[in-house]
């Protein structure tokens, strides 16, 4: 219940973030282009999923990334790990390939979700404005 309530106030907070936005694009269009805002059904549509893909995004963010990387630094960096690792003769890199495996499938999903967005801004600019 309370990852319910945590996700429904990220879902607000997200909306409270997103509609200042959609309200100068409006604003923008309506007084600056001139140009009535059509098929509203349609925009609202669009503005609902908007809210409702960058909340549940950032719920997710919350919920298992930013657990999973909390936890992996606090045991890589707890003093007692330390000291294990430095008194012992056969502290080497090899020792911690999975911790690199992980780290470089992160870099590497990075990088390719680089581009994807871009070409996703690319093909936004192109769609005429509502």
């Amino acid at each position: 219940m309370d990852m319910m309530r945590s996700g429904m106030q990220t879902i607000l907070s997200t909306s409270t973030d997103v509609l200042p936005i959609v309200l100068f694009i409006i604003l923008f269009q309506v007084f600056v282009i001139r140009q009535p805002v059509r098929d509203i059904r349609r925009l609202a549509a669009g503005i609902a999923f908007t809210i409702l893909g960058l909340g549940l995004f950032l719920v997710g963010l919350e919920q298992a990334l930013f657990p999973l990387g909390r936890l992996m630094a606090e045991q890589l960096t707890h003093p007692d790990f330390l000291m294990k690792r430095a008194e012992s003769l056969d502290f080497h890199w090899s020792n911690y390939f999975w911790v690199y495996v992980f780290a470089l499938a992160i870099g590497f999903a990075t990088t390719i979700a680089e581009p994807a967005l871009l070409a996703v801004a690319d093909a936004e600019k192109s769609v005429n404005v509502v």
